[in-house]
């Protein structure tokens, strides 16, 4: 009988978006503005949409900032957004010029957590 005794090395590591169990997660479904990657921010549109937090001028809008989509999307497709939760601040699909910390109060005044 022979056994391989040489070193082995495993690895697995998930990409997790969700950070924590505390805090109750509730989702709601809204038709995409434009194509939407997991784990990013949106507010809503004039219409109702989900759309991308963008900066313009390096100001970031967070009025009407909604959730984070829980799973890719194309435009017009019907997304998946977290509303309430705990989610990962380096795991979040930011635009260029927006940064968690950027989100991050107006994401706690909606019950939503980054660590």
């Amino acid at each position: 009988m022979s056994m391989d005794l040489t070193k082995q090395t495993f690895t697995y590591e998930p990409e997790y978006l969700i950070a924590g169990t505390n805090i109750r997660i509730t989702t709601a479904v809204k038709e995409a503005a434009a194509d939407l990657e997991t784990g990013a921010p949106v507010l809503l549109n004039a219409s109702g949409k989900a759309a991308k937090v963008t900066a313009s001028g390096g100001t970031v809008t967070t009025t009407g900032l909604y959730g984070i989509v829980a799973d890719s999307a194309a435009s017009g497709e019907d997304v998946v957004i977290y509303l309430t939760g705990e989610f990962f601040a380096d795991k979040l699909a930011l635009e260029s010029g927006v940064t968690a910390a950027d989100l991050e109060v107006a994401f706690r005044n909606i019950g939503i957590f980054l660590k």
